[in-house]
């Protein structure tokens, strides 16, 4: 397996097309915005690339704050096209009920290229904050940009963070990093697994990465991600999603978006 982000993955998605169009998945995303109450502005450019942030208030107050990125690895392209097809199919009366933020696509150039790194072999789910001295590195180009924009993701993001991964070394078992303000996995963590649970076997007990993985959890990591970086700003709760990269690609993107759905309706069945 490459560990160092310059191989390249593609797949044919079933309903046709390569999982690395970005012409295909920014046209519908415009698409969908257009219809349905969301906003799109530009944090910044990484390169040529704009890197955008989709909003949609709530329609009524005091509503969740939730925020949802995916694609910060261009080999894990389910997490992308999962979130894209939960909200194209989303119900207006569950969405309403949230104040919603998307990070829809980070690693432009990674997921055209459908490999791990960036065009500057950076990897952008790393160097944002509180990592071991040993593991530490200095954000990407990406990393960096999102950084500037600290205090409104932080607020965007306020009730849960999620993000969308995959594990292109599991060709079957799906698994979870959690964060939660307690000493284990709660509920919130347990909801995710379960939802991935539906679709693979969990990752049995043992190492992931260099992380002790518990039921298919691993749990409390500070390893200088985004996700971890949001607890370290305030967060109530965040999590990253590994769906098994070698399994099919339909299933796992309705994997992804079967947690996406989990996640979003948490704080409503918590509350």
């Amino acid at each position: 397996m490459d560990q160092g982000g310059t191989q390249h993955w593609r797949w044919t998605l079933p309903a046709g097309g390569a999982s690395n169009d970005q012409r295909a998945l920014d046209a519908r995303w415009s698409a969908l915005a257009a219809r349905g109450g969301w906003q799109t502005e530009v944090l910044g450019t990484v390169g040529a690339d704009a890197l955008r942030l989709l909003t949609r208030p709530a329609g009524v107050d005091g509503a969740p704050r939730l925020l949802i990125a995916a694609g910060f690895h261009g080999e894990e392209p389910a997490g992308v096209w999962g979130l894209l097809e939960f909200f194209e199919r989303a119900d207006a009366t569950l969405l309403d009920r949230l104040n919603l933020a998307l990070l829809p696509l980070v690693n432009a150039s990674g997921f055209r290229a459908g490999r791990r790194f960036n065009d500057w072999g950076e990897n952008p789910n790393r160097g944002f904050s509180g990592a071991a001295a040993s593991d530490a590195v200095a954000p990407s180009h990406e990393g960096r940009l999102l950084l500037q924009h600290a205090a409104r993701l932080r607020a965007l993001g306020a009730d849960g963070v999620l993000s969308c991964h995959e594990d292109v070394k599991q060709a079957q078992h799906g698994y979870v990093y959690s964060l939660e303000r307690s000493a284990a996995p709660g509920a919130f963590s347990r909801a995710l697994l379960a939802a991935n649970a539906r679709a693979f076997p969990v990752l049995p007990d043992g190492d992931v990465d260099g992380h002790p993985v518990r039921d298919g959890i691993v749990f409390n990591n500070y390893d200088g991600s985004f996700e971890a970086w949001m607890m370290e700003c305030g967060v109530a709760r965040a999590a990253c999603v590994e769906t098994p990269g070698q399994a099919p690609i339909g299933e796992r993107i309705a994997a992804q978006s079967a947690m996406v759905e989990t996640f979003i309706r948490f704080p409503l069945a918590a509350s």
